[in-house]
Order: C-alpha cells, then sequence, then structure tokens
C-alpha cells in the first residue's frame, strides 16, 4: 500500500509539474524555513527546503541537496546571477569531499537557512569554493 501511495504521489507532482498549476509564494516559504530551523545542523538541509517550499506552495519532492539543481528550473526557478538576494532565493551546493550530498537553503531576507540558521552563505568551510548556484522563482506568463 505504500508503494502505491508513493507512486501516485509522484504522478500527482509530475502533472503538477506539467502543467505549472501551483501558486508558489517565497515569503511563506521563507517564513517556514525560518520557523522551523533547528539550532544547528542535522545533515537534513534538503528536508527542511523541501517542507518549506512545499508550505510555500510548491509541490517538489525530496532529493539529495546537489540534485536540485536539475529539478528546480522544472518548478519555474531560474539560475540568477546576482547578490542581491530575495526573500525565497534557493542556494543549491554541489557534493563535496564529506558531503556527498551537497547542500541547499533559502534566503529568509536576512541570512540563508536550511535545517539550521547558518552564520554566512557557506554551512561548512569544505564549501567556500564549491561553484553553488542560487535559484529564483519566476512564473511563466
Amino acid at each position: 500500500m505504500k508503494k502505491i501511495l508513493s507512486i501516485v504521489i509522484i504522478l500527482i507532482s509530475v502533472l503538477v509539474i506539467w502543467s505549472r498549476n501551483f501558486s508558489y509564494n517565497p515569503e511563506k516559504t521563507a517564513v517556514y524555513v525560518t520557523n522551523n530551523a533547528l539550532s544547528r545542523s542535522h545533515t537534513c538541509c534538503a528536508w527542511f527546503v523541501m517542507r518549506a517550499m512545499q508550505a510555500g506552495g510548491c509541490p517538489i519532492g525530496i532529493y539529495p541537496a546537489y540534485y536540485y539543481s536539475k529539478v528546480l528550473p522544472k518548478y519555474g526557478f531560474k539560475v540568477i546571477d546576482t547578490k542581491d538576494y530575495k526573500k525565497g532565493d534557493i542556494i543549491v551546493f554541489p557534493a563535496i569531499k564529506n558531503h556527498i550530498f551537497g547542500h541547499i537553503a533559502i534566503w529568509n531576507g536576512e541570512q540563508w537557512v536550511s535545517d539550521f540558521k547558518q552564520k554566512s552563505m557557506f554551512p561548512a568551510s569544505g564549501y567556500r569554493f564549491a561553484k553553488y548556484k542560487i535559484f529564483r522563482y519566476e512564473k511563466n506568463t
């Protein structure tokens, strides 16, 4: 029964992606991730970001953090090249040594937040030289 339910959820998500029939609110996403952040990392950034995006109206599923760089464009997110972050912007880091799933976080207007409130955009020193991407939702009209 669990497998059937999982398949149904995946199929519904695919249909929603194809139809772009969802309303995403970056503000709600930023509030949710901030209110639910833990005091320190528990290595579950993708889960917290996914839940925040769902709270903001995006029917995204769970993936390894690094893989969101391939998934986010399918949901209407575009790579941006700016340091002028807006609430709801999402940063995705690739897998690196000792962090095989990469990292993902959301800008809440003041700081980057994943499963914890980060002190900088880099959640660990190993990410300082990683090629990250920042995404912003741009609804297709």
